[in-house]
């Protein structure tokens, strides 16, 4: 079925229309699947040589597979599942049966996955379309997306920088116009950090919304979550993924559905802060976090800062935690594979022995601390509380996580002291939602964090809605990467 003249979008258009509108369009007969499909791939030719976003793409399957979604859409309506048509790039650490699950690694290059990720087969059975997988770090470890197997995955903002990691390809291809949707994983701000740095939206879920594989499942700081251009198209990819699954004991039996419409933040009180034990963020990350709270106060919302006291133990306690348990992981394939890991992963697993589990202990000593002051205040003060995602945005696309920033005249570890992600993994009930803050003045996005109280993710998107309302973002021409 041929686009419909009266729309008069181009292809690039059609890359970058939300979900939501595809799918009306779709149910009108104005629009079809295989007009998506094909400007997305037209597009992903014309830039993936640039920004890499890509592992691997299946264009025959998703034109197959849009070709089907157009006839339920023209002859079966109502038949028509929630994700019908739609296009989603699968992280390549998830596995999804026949196709390769490499993790970004030499050592599985030729992996393939002989089952389904429970989200992926969600996903699926809503009727999504796998186009492509998108790239990650080698086993998801890193905070930029670059490896020895794919090679390295570039900003479509400003190629010399990161998209950042571990979910980056799918940031970068979000950003770019080559997918709708995306899949992320999240351990220490893998959904957050890609989705800020590439100026897209990316959710966090309070642990056990959403179900995960094994043996990660079980560890409190590891989330799948949604990623999209859109607040609304988050919500709708969120919808289909959360809920209970007989195979991850982790997830909450109670299936939490967040809206797709939201009324005022009229005399709602949002608390933020700009130092998240980060003690100094740069004058872009500040003055763009500003216009986003001067919007939130605008919308009628009660706008005050919050002094949370959080000092460098709060960063100590992540970085050992993640050093502890997934550099040991790390550390297993290091001493299997020495000639084909990353330089990074032999790095992590060299860090991850030098923790003990007085360490790993201490970590949940400093979690319980700064949870119970600021769990009431959520609870009782604030309906939503926002946070930079990143204390600066000059993280390049092959820096390596043992180089240092400046930031003034001062010298900065370029992981854990840059973010104010990993904390909102070790409170990790707190559903958490990087959404961007607009263009900084070196011309990349910069991000902020919604967090709402203890597993009420409407209130972290309400917020998102409304922002969203006020400083809209990639709707045009003038605010999407120059690519």
């Amino acid at each position: 079925m041929p686009l419909n003249e009266t729309l008069a979008m181009s292809g690039l258009d059609l890359c970058y229309l939300p979900a939501t509108e595809q799918i009306a369009l779709f149910k009108s007969g104005e629009l079809s699947p295989v007009d998506v499909v094909k400007a997305q791939f037209a597009r992903a030719e014309a830039v993936e040589p640039v920004i890499n976003a890509f592992t691997e793409t299946f264009y025959e399957q998703a034109m197959d597979a849009a070709r089907a979604a157009e006839e339920v859409y023209v002859n079966r309506p109502g038949d028509a599942r929630p994700l019908e048509g739609i296009t989603v790039a699968i992280k390549d650490e998830m596995s999804v049966e026949g196709q390769r699950n490499t993790q970004g690694s030499l050592i599985y290059k030729d992996y393939v996955a002989d089952e389904t990720h429970p989200v992926a087969q969600r996903l699926r059975d809503a009727g999504a379309i796998f186009h492509a997988r998108s790239a990650t770090p080698e086993f998801c470890s890193a905070w930029t997306t670059e490896t020895r197997l794919h090679g390295v995955t570039r900003n479509p903002w400003n190629p010399d920088y990161t998209p950042s990691g571990s979910s980056g390809g799918a940031g970068a291809a979000l950003a770019a116009g080559t997918t709708t949707l995306a899949t992320g994983s999240d351990i220490g701000g893998s959904i957050r950090g890609p989705a800020a740095m590439c100026g897209v939206v990316g959710f966090k879920p309070p642990y056990g919304r959403v179900p995960d594989a094994a043996p990660f499942n079980l560890d409190p700081y590891c989330h799948v979550g949604a990623m999209a251009r859109t607040v609304a198209d988050c919500a709708l990819m969120q919808n289909v993924i959360s809920g209970h699954h007989p195979q991850d004991i982790a997830t909450v039996r109670q299936k939490m559905t967040i809206p797709m419409e939201y009324g005022s933040l009229q005399g709602k009180r949002i608390g933020y802060s700009l130092d998240i034990s980060n003690e100094v963020v740069t004058k872009d990350v500040a003055d763009q976090t500003f216009k986003v709270l001067d919007a939130l106060s605008d919308a009628g919302a009660i706008v005050e800062e919050v002094k949370l006291g959080w000092g460098h133990e709060v960063r100590e306690g992540c970085k050992n935690y993640l050093n502890h348990l997934m550099g040991a992981a790390l550390a297993r394939e290091v001493e299997a594979h020495p000639d084909q890991v990353c330089d990074y992963t032999k790095y992590f697993a060299e860090c991850a022995a030098k923790t003990t589990a007085e360490d790993f202990l201490a970590a949940f000593d400093t979690a319980a601390d700064i949870y119970s002051r600021f769990g009431p205040m959520m609870e009782n003060s604030y309906y939503a509380f926002v946070c930079p995602a990143f204390a600066s945005y000059e993280m390049l696309a092959e820096q390596k996580p043992w180089d240092r920033i400046t930031i003034g005249d001062r010298d900065f570890d370029s992981e854990y002291d840059l973010n104010t992600l990993a904390v909102f993994n070790m409170l990790s009930r707190l559903p958490t939602l990087a959404v961007p803050a607009g263009i900084g003045a070196n011309g990349r996005p910069v991000g902020v964090q919604i967090v709402a109280r203890a597993f009420d993710d409407p209130r972290a998107f309400h917020v998102a809605s409304v922002l969203q309302q006020r400083m809209p973002w990639l709707d045009q021409a003038s605010r999407r990467p120059n690519l």
